[in-house]
């Protein structure tokens, strides 16, 4: 079975739910994963080496902070197809590793890039040839990570930096343009169950190059050619994207059933204030736009990528002590998860609306009105912990959730239903049942 996102269920036991996401690097406040996982947004850091690893408060940070993780270059074609014959999975299979052992994915990132490639590919001018090379890559590749891996970078930075048209990249300059409607048909064969995304830079900031993109995707929709989505790099120098932008972007891509992720947000300045403000905005109207994959590109800056000297681009310090940048990132997530899950119970009933006493068999309902994906519901017998459920975000509203009950004796039973938030925000209602048998 794919190795997919399990929401938590929580089992009812006396000794009630049991946090299985270690405790946040800021203190006791809750994780980004924390908050984000009941909600249904996809949290994950990218840039991952698995070198990394090896230091283990990198390691803590991230298996507690995040859903999600993609690699650094691991997945570029010369590091894991150095050569025709050879193969070298070491380093993924660490990440991938490191990612079940934790409860999180593994995003391939990714397929093709205009870098990275080997000399043996770069040989093969026939098209024909290249393509079989395409092929037998991807199968390989995908074949072998597709119980662990569901979504895919397939095509990255198809455009000039700063410009809207196509590189002539390595394999625009035997394919043509049409090497990346081929990248997404070769992948869809190799792995038919994956998530398919283009993954482009600057959009944000370039119109013509957004316009362009936009027109790349929706002809490859239009062609019938398998994509499933658009990743956002969304690395930010100095100031963030206008106020609208990335709503306009997202609903553009949702128009055409397409999902928009977040895929390597990082704020490149040296005013700390600037760069919390930046990452706050981000996420704020990326959530409020309906996205629901955030990741960053890294998340300290010890280990850190910028093209500006000196700048500290992630959310936490060398030490790994939380930026004013992380905390803009929680609130904003914060901000929109407790308007998702707000707790809000109509009523808690039994089959002894009568109120008289009962046989010992009955049955307790909880009923809730909207607002509640994300939340726990609990229910206490006399102060004691007997069911407890998650609550999935994708059910409908009003929820009613009913609990049979075999009274093992004779007396009154007090029933407290609890709707907790991600947030630890309770509402509870309470009903009684009497039981006498006859």
């Amino acid at each position: 079975m794919r190795y997919r996102r399990i929401l938590a269920t929580a089992v009812a036991t006396a000794l009630g739910l049991t946090a299985l996401i270690a405790p946040s690097a800021s203190g006791d406040e809750p994780t980004l994963r924390e908050i984000a996982e009941p909600a249904g947004i996809l949290i994950g850091s990218g840039a991952v080496n698995p070198d990394y690893l090896d230091d283990p408060q990198f390691a803590q940070v991230l298996a507690a902070e995040f859903e999600s993780l993609s690699p650094q270059n691991e997945l570029k074609w010369t590091f894991v197809h150095p050569e025709k014959d050879v193969y070298n999975f070491d380093g993924l299979d660490r990440l991938v590793q490191f990612a079940q052992d934790n409860d999180m994915q593994v995003k391939g990132h990714g397929l093709i890039s205009g870098c990275c490639n080997p000399q043996y590919l770069l040989d093969i001018t026939d098209p024909d040839e290249f393509r079989d090379a395409m092929v037998e890559h991807f199968t390989t590749v995908m074949g072998r990570y597709s119980e662990t891996m569901d979504r895919w970078d397939v095509v990255t930075e198809m455009f000039e930096t700063q410009g809207s048209t196509l590189n002539e990249n390595d394999f625009y300059k035997v394919l043509g343009p049409d090497y990346i409607a081929e990248a997404f048909r070769i992948a869809h064969e190799a792995d038919p169950d994956a998530k398919l995304f283009i993954n482009e830079n600057m959009v944000e900031f370039l119109p013509e190059k957004r316009q362009a993109l936009y027109e790349l995707v929706s002809g490859l929709v239009a062609d019938g050619v398998p994509i499933h989505g658009v990743a956002l790099q969304m690395h930010e120098t100095y100031v963030g994207p206008q106020p609208g932008v990335i709503t306009e972007i997202v609903n553009s891509y949702h128009d055409l059933g397409l999902e928009v992720s977040i895929a390597e947000l990082d704020v490149h300045t040296y005013d700390a204030d600037a760069q919390a403000k930046i990452y706050g905005d981000v996420v704020a109207e990326a959530l409020a736009a309906g996205v629901t994959e955030i990741s960053t590109w890294g998340f300290t800056d010890k280990y850190l990528w910028t093209w500006l000297p000196g700048a500290k681009p992630l959310m936490f310090t060398e030490e790994y002590e939380p930026k004013a940048a992380y905390l803009a990132y929680r609130d904003a997530l914060l901000s929109f998860t407790h308007d998702a899950t707000a707790p809000s119970v109509a009523k808690l009933s039994s089959t002894n609306d009568s109120k008289r006493p009962l046989d010992g068999n009955y049955t307790v309902s909880m009923e809730l009105k909207k607002g509640t994906p994300g939340s726990y519901f609990r229910l206490y017998e006399n102060d004691v912990l007997v069911y407890a459920q998650a609550l999935d975000a994708t059910l409908g509203s009003p929820q009613v959730i009913e609990v049979p009950f075999t009274a093992k004796s004779n007396g009154t039973y007090v029933y407290r239903g609890e709707l907790v938030n991600s947030q630890g925000t309770t509402e509870s209602k309470s009903t009684t049942v009497k039981v006498k048998r006859a």
